[in-house]
């Protein structure tokens, strides 16, 4: 469905890790469904009974999905799939194991994955009555304002006669129905019907019943031609013209999927496309059938994109026929977005255009009450596993749509850039395939990692794996096996570098190094573990105020039927605690928190701060430092912004996880490409720091700030300081004196989350 509706639903309880793929270490073989059950049983004996819902084949090789129950219950959250190669060896394993999507504690069930429903419609005559003729037709494509390159109203436009220009159409040649002296738009991939209800049959008696569902349109009857003429000369946004574009942009899109080698529908898409009344389309999984509606001013099927993103979710649907629970509803959202955007994309490409090829809905989004276009370049979206991302819902401010069809869609763009036209067919083909084998309860991050591994399979020639995992990385996407956590990027060579590593929710027995580019090393090995703790000494490889690599290599196993795999990861530090000359400003204010409104709203936790320089009027450019001492319950809650005395923005720091609540904050514009946006500003003037709770229930206090000029780095000492001229306030970072202030401020802190604790335990 293309409609907005903006909710939060940040922080949600998902109650589970999502999916997890394993690699097989030996090399098993099955060649059928009976051996793919064989394996699960003998591999997976304690996840319960499994029994096949479904096979699949795609261009790598064989998926076999499988249903679970458990103690003699049927699980419809979890699911089990085995990918074998056309050879038949089993080369990876996608499970589900937990229910992922709770309510009130309880496990939901999908309706459309588990109850049947078709759709009561009027159709045309069958295809074996008639014979298939090609036809010219005129349309536009993909919307009339792309083809005019019209830039945005400065108000919608409410009907299709407020649209300033006259339409002028295009020819395009379709296959068309010829049936009884008549011509319907109707063919082997496409056909219109005329919708009337949606039906739901009762699991227990199997009776078939209306269902109030869908707000379907009154009946208008199928299109039908007397003769060619007649389709060549409807007149724009008419009915039936109306249903001409849906049937031409689903038709050419299909036609397109099949070239890529997916031949996913055994029969036609129906379609209606003015089937729905409200300024909202759908695709029905059930009856295998797309609606459009004809609210907002004017009707869906006239913008390509709103039609071929319909289109999305019957593809996602038939790859993926248990698509459901995790994060499905914005995935499938981000998925037809990008397949809408790839289509129009590639259209403007040939005819050499760029014009607005990272919105979404250029036409459609610009009718009714609101602008209602969606992007495929939010920078902004950071993904938060825990979060339940739903259809069409933001989290933490930005759309789950957005998060998922941005890294896609730039990763088009790049290979478009590096490899020509060509790469339309080779990133659509990629994102297509890493889908196969997929299952209920997959998370983004379980998506991603099929992603980048079917991008190594089909294309090792290609860049396509690098750029995606930067893409996916920008925006959080990329689930680590281990997370690195130092107390800050700027270090002190005095003392030793405490380095802690963590296991992402699954852990692994590790063996590898640790070690600092300047030639510093430490050997990590362990069991599985949770948390792994240890430290490098500095002092001998130091240069004070330089930059150095923390680099982290590590093969590691979950368990011993499974591959060994590589990780590394590195890390920019820097020697030294940034000395600044501007005096810290002590604050110690409490940080406001989110809180649930009586309707179940979430209300942003916000405060704002500003620091004032009257001394320095030169540009900030690379000595530019900021520096904070934070205390909260969970840093996950928070995300921080910088304004500049301009009004110029910067967000430090997105919602991050660490372990300890107390942690110091320093950026140098030098050392930290975040800040280097400021370099051209003035250092004088009001600047403004933003601190914005998204989560209900976990507190915390901004104890103190500055905004200067690094005028040093201090690498003798162990103290965390800003070292801000004299009214600097110095803090132990390794334990030590307390000051009565903080002890105070931790004393509320445990009382506050002790009370929320309560209030929670008494809700439940």
């Amino acid at each position: 469905m293309k409609r907005l509706i903006f909710l939060v639903l940040f922080g949600t309880p998902l109650g589970a890790l999502g999916g997890q793929w394993d690699y097989p270490a030996s090399n098993n073989v099955v060649l059928d469904q009976q051996e793919a059950k064989r394996y699960v049983e003998s591999h997976y004996p304690t996840i319960g009974k499994p029994s096949l819902r479904y096979q699949s084949e795609s261009r790598l090789g064989h998926q076999y999905n499988f249903n679970i129950t458990l103690d003699g219950e049927y699980k419809p959250q979890r699911t089990i799939v085995v990918h074998s190669d056309h050879s038949g060896l089993v080369q990876r394993v996608f499970k589900s194991l937990d229910d992922t999507i709770l309510r009130d504690g309880v496990a939901s069930v999908a309706g459309e994955l588990e109850h049947a429903r078709r759709l009561k419609a009027d159709a045309p005559p069958a295809l074996d009555s008639g014979v298939i003729v090609k036809a010219n037709i005129e349309v536009v494509d993909p919307d009339l304002r792309t083809m005019d390159r019209l830039p945005a109203p400065e108000q919608v436009w409410q009907q299709v006669s407020d649209y300033p220009l006259a339409p002028h159409l295009v020819t395009r040649q379709v296959e068309l129905l010829n049936s009884g002296g008549k011509y319907y738009l109707s063919n082997s991939r496409v056909s219109e019907v005329d919708a009337e209800y949606l039906e739901a049959q009762d699991p227990q008696t199997l009776e078939w019943s209306q269902s109030d569902s869908a707000s379907f349109s009154a009946k208008e009857e199928i299109s039908q031609f007397s003769q060619l003429a007649d389709i060549q000369t409807l007149q724009f946004a008419s009915p039936q013209f109306t249903q001409l574009m849906a049937f031409y942009q689903l038709d050419q899109s299909i036609q397109y999927l099949e070239s890529l080698g997916y031949h996913l529908f055994s029969g036609p898409i129906r379609f209606d496309a003015r089937g729905l009344g409200d300024n909202n389309s759908s695709y029905f999984m059930g009856p295998k059938a797309v609606m459009f509606g004809l609210g907002g001013g004017s009707p869906d099927a006239l913008d390509a994109d709103v039609v071929v993103h319909e289109l999305g979710h019957a593809i996602h649907y038939h790859i993926v026929p248990d698509w459901g629970y995790g994060h499905s509803g914005a995935m499938a959202e981000g998925f037809a977005d990008y397949w809408a955007g790839s289509n129009s994309y590639r259209k403007l490409y040939q005819q050499g255009s760029d014009f607005e090829i990272d919105t979404l809905f250029n036409w459609d989004g610009y009718f009714g009450n609101k602008i209602s276009t969606r992007s495929l370049w939010n920078q902004r979206a950071r993904y938060f596993e825990q979060s339940e991302y739903r259809a069409h819902e933001s989290v933490a401010g930005e759309l789950g749509d957005e998060l998922w069809s941005s890294p896609l869609f730039q990763t088009l763009k790049q290979g478009v850039e590096l490899y020509g036209e060509v790469a339309f067919e080779e990133v659509d083909r990629l994102v297509l395939e890493s889908m196969y084998g997929m299952g209920r309860g997959m998370k983004m991050h379980d998506l991603v990692e099929s992603m980048l591994y079917v991008a190594k399979q089909l294309y090792p020639e290609r860049v396509y794996h690098t750029l995606l995992q930067d893409n996916f990385v920008a925006h959080g996407l990329v689930k680590e096996p281990f997370r690195i956590e130092m107390d800050s990027r700027y270090v002190t060579p005095a003392a030793p570098l405490a380095i802690r590593l963590f296991s992402q929710g699954r852990e692994a027995s590790v063996a590898g190094r640790i070690e600092t580019s300047t030639g510093v090393s430490q050997r990590l090995q362990s069991d599985k573990f949770t948390q792994l703790s240890t430290e490098l000494s500095l002092t001998d490889s130091a240069t004070c105020g330089e930059s150095f690599k923390l680099n982290t290599q590590l093969s590691y196993q979950y368990d011993t039927t499974l591959k060994s795999l590589d990780w590394s990861h590195s890390s920019a530090l820097v020697f030294g605690l940034p000395e600044l000359n501007q005096p810290t400003r002590l604050q110690q204010s409490l940080i406001p928190d989110a809180t649930l409104s009586d309707s179940g709203a979430l209300n942003y936790g916000f405060k704002s701060f500003n620091f004032i320089i009257t001394d320095d009027d030169a540009l900030a450019a690379d000595e530019l430092g900021i520096y904070l001492k934070l205390q909260h319950s969970q840093f996950s809650d928070l995300e921080i912004t910088l304004v500049a005395p301009s009004g110029k923005r910067q967000i430090l720091m997105q919602p991050t996880r660490y372990s300890s609540p107390s942690r110091t904050f320093y950026w140098v514009a030098k050392h930290d490409p975040i800040i280097q946006a400021f370099s051209a500003e003035r250092m004088a003037g009001t600047w403004r720091l933003e601190l914005t709770d998204y989560v209900p229930e976990n507190t915390g206090y901004l104890l103190e700030w500055a905004v200067g000029r690094v005028k040093q780095y201090n690498c003798t000492t162990e103290t965390d300081s800003t070292g801000a001229g004299d009214n600097a306030t110095n803090t132990s970072s390794a334990g030590g004196a307390v000051s009565w202030g903080s002890l105070v401020i931790g004393l509320v802190l445990l009382w506050r989350r002790h009370f929320f604790q309560s209030k929670s335990n008494k809700r439940t």
